[in-house]
């Protein structure tokens, strides 16, 4: 059972449980036993339902762009308002730590998904990253360069790489000093 299913049920079954403990006469009886064949039916247990609570759960980070994914995450899972940083109580400066108000099947289901997501960025950047670099021709002159054993790169990566190229903005600085590679200046 996947992690949102059983936060679903979870919830279907906290909603019968607090109508066997505070339900009126017969009603109360009725839920106490659908509640009984249900937990026994998906295996679950009174700890299981009591541990749903919400607490804070906190996640480390390395990246700006991995603090921006986890509380893009923390949102798709929950809304707006879950999710927060942390600033060091001496030194004023932020943590690398985003915490999230959530259950803890939440927790497990955002944690997954940051862990998938974070990989996947990282790939991402990588070959945006060479598209960046060959868009504004970030390489020495012809003079200065070595020449390195070229990789063995994917084509779809190529492929990819090129699309990106297309979509960035090619920048180019005035230089503040003349070519050194010639000895003249410029």
């Amino acid at each position: 059972m996947a992690n949102s299913e059983r936060e679903r049920l979870l919830e279907r079954l906290k909603g019968v449980k607090a109508l066997a403990d505070r339900g009126v006469d017969g009603e109360r009886g009725n839920a106490a036993a659908l509640l009984a064949v249900l937990m026994e039916k998906h295996g679950l247990t009174e700890a299981d339902l009591e541990g749903a609570e919400i607490s804070t759960h906190w996640i480390r980070y390395k990246t700006i762009y991995e603090r921006k994914l986890l509380f893009q995450l923390a949102y798709m899972h929950l809304g707006s308002g879950h999710a927060f940083g942390c600033v060091g109580r001496y030194t004023g400066r932020r943590r690398k730590e985003v915490g999230i108000k959530c259950t803890p099947a939440q927790y497990i289901e955002i944690e997954a998904d940051y862990q998938f997501y974070r990989k996947a960025l990282g790939e991402e950047l990588s070959v945006f990253y060479s598209a960046f670099i060959q868009k504004n021709e970030l390489f020495p002159p012809p003079g200065l360069a070595e020449r390195l054993d070229s990789e063995q790169v994917d084509l779809d990566v190529i492929t990819k790489m090129e699309a990106m190229m297309e979509g960035i903005e090619h920048r180019t600085r005035h230089k503040a000093i003349g070519d050194v590679a010639d000895g003249k200046e410029t």
